[in-house]
């Protein structure tokens, strides 16, 4: 696995300053080529963890270094599935992808797999999670994403909207998944994302009166609902 880790910055915004930023944002930089009618998609992943909820705690507890395993699909399309692992080192991130199929999927989700040594590294240290850890489907995680793009110094920038969880895996391409929402309606998530160094005009256009850091984590929030409801 590579090891090249990125800064990473979030900030809660409302919707007259996502407006704002959207126009500014929408002038100086790209958008992803992935977006649908030029404008955003549909983010679905599908989180794991032990049966002592190991991840979740790492982060509640603010472990400094720890790994979060998902299955993620674009526009509740079967199409391309990645299967990603992202490390979190401080602010700092590092993620390890590889494509899937959802056969793939449907063994990860009932946990029925194990190491291949035609298989990937990535793919074989996931299954040993599974099978050495219990790891089992958690939470499923969806949002909507706008997503721009700044190649000169490999950045990203993206908005989120639309929070949403759920915890029934057997529906996870289903279009029509039930969810819960999880964010205040009025509220949207900016994350930043850059190698070592954030370009000052990039840095400008992003300072807004009423932007909020936050450490929180979208797995995290998703979590927290469902315990909490019980």
């Amino acid at each position: 696995m590579g090891n090249r880790y990125r800064n990473e910055q979030k900030y809660l915004l409302n919707k007259s300053d996502v407006a704002i930023l959207k126009m500014r944002l929408d002038a100086m930089m790209e958008k992803d080529p992935h977006v649908r009618d030029g404008t955003s998609y549909l983010i679905r992943s599908v989180y794991f963890d032990d049966m002592y909820n190991s991840c979740l705690h790492e982060k509640e507890d603010g472990v400094n270094f720890r790994r979060k395993w998902r299955i993620r699909i674009y526009n509740c399309s079967d199409k391309v599935i990645h299967l990603e692992c992202k490390e979190k080192a401080g602010n700092m991130t590092h993620k390890d992808s590889i494509t899937v199929s959802r056969e793939d999927v449907e063994a990860a989700l009932s946990g029925n797999i194990k190491p291949d040594k035609n298989r990937e590294p990535l793919w074989n240290d996931f299954a040993m999670q599974v099978m050495t850890k219990g790891f089992r489907p958690a939470t499923i995680v969806q949002y909507e994403r706008i997503p721009y793009i700044w190649r000169p110094s490999n950045v990203r920038v993206t908005i989120d909207r639309c929070l949403s969880s759920s915890e029934m895996f057997d529906r996870f391409f289903d279009e029509d998944l039930p969810v819960r929402p999880i964010m205040a309606r009025d509220l949207d998530l900016l994350e930043v994302k850059y190698d070592t160094l954030l370009p000052d005009h990039l840095r400008q256009v992003m300072i807004l009166d009423n932007m909020r850091y936050t450490s929180f984590s979208k797995y995290e929030l998703c979590r927290r609902m469902p315990m909490q409801a019980f």
